[in-house]
């Protein structure tokens, strides 16, 4: 990746008075900038310079702060946002750097880790080469909370638009509220129409003799009689409350591929328990 390049702004009267001061500092940026910063830009800056002390000192701020934000700032944007919020950043950074006001390149230290902005696009990739398979209840389930989602988008987008007009968009914590709500409801939505694109609805009428996914299953505890019946599904669908089980789960990765009438070793936390298979629906 090609290093950022900036330009000096024009109005030099304003560079020749920065106070080493990171708040008075990002002022007169919005000021010279050769370009309007949009809201969002503004915002991630101010974002940062509020976790950094708004009163710093820039020469102050050492390397090792700027990346302790990059853990920090991961944690709370999402992969399809994370590029260009970056990008804001680093220009910022490198803003204070060919002004003199720090002799270290800072804006080489916000690097974002990939075990922290990573995870969702990962999760996606293996998603991706995995073959996802859902009941049909479970598949109109995600259906129904896709669309919930998406009906919220309208809100989210109005509650964002009002909290920027109540004031300074560097201090103001309902646009930063509103704005990490949309973005995680956002993520949410992404998440949810990649699985509902590769996933294959399964005949829960076609059991066969082994249990698989989608299957209904009646387990016996030998020792005490008590029976309990489960239905075998993806981990997407997982729901203990309504008796569906992940395959992944202890119980469920014992129980599958078995057939009517084995006996299943289920390791939980509270021992290894022996469970037999009495129904296969």
């Amino acid at each position: 990746m090609s290093a950022l390049k900036e330009k000096k702004p024009e109005n030099k009267e304003a560079l020749n008075n920065i106070p080493d001061n990171i708040n008075d500092a990002f002022q007169i940026y919005v000021q010279t900038s050769s370009r309007k910063l949009n809201n969002i830009a503004q915002q991630e800056i101010g974002r940062m310079i509020r976790w950094l002390g708004d009163k710093r000192s820039i020469s102050g701020i050492t390397p090792s702060e700027i990346g302790n934000y990059s853990d920090e700032f991961a944690k709370r944007t999402s992969v399809a946002t994370v590029s260009q919020k970056v990008n804001y950043l680093k220009k910022f950074l490198l803003f204070l750097k060919l002004n003199e006001l720090t002799a270290l390149n800072l804006a080489s230290h916000l690097r974002m880790k990939k075990s922290n902005v990573g995870k969702i696009t990962k999760k996606l990739e293996e998603t991706k080469r995995e073959e996802i398979n859902l009941t049909e209840a479970g598949y109109k389930d995600l259906e129904k909370q896709l669309k919930e989602l998406n009906d919220q988008r309208p809100r989210l987008a109005d509650e964002v638009r009002n909290a920027i007009k109540d004031g300074d968009i560097r201090e103001n914590a309902p646009l930063d509220a509103a704005r990490e709500n949309q973005d995680m409801v956002n993520s949410k939505i992404h998440e949810l129409e990649g699985i509902l694109k590769l996933a294959t609805i399964i005949d829960e009428s076609n059991t066969g003799d082994r249990i698989q996914i989608g299957s209904k299953v009646v387990i016996i505890n030998p020792l005490t009689s008590n029976n309990y019946e489960y239905q075998l599904v993806e981990p997407n669908e997982a729901n203990p409350l309504v008796g569906k089980i992940s395959s992944v789960s202890p119980v469920g990765s014992a129980i599958l591929g078995r057939r009517l009438g084995e006996e299943v070793l289920v390791k939980t936390p509270g021992g290894e328990q022996t469970f037999t298979i009495n129904e296969i629906k």
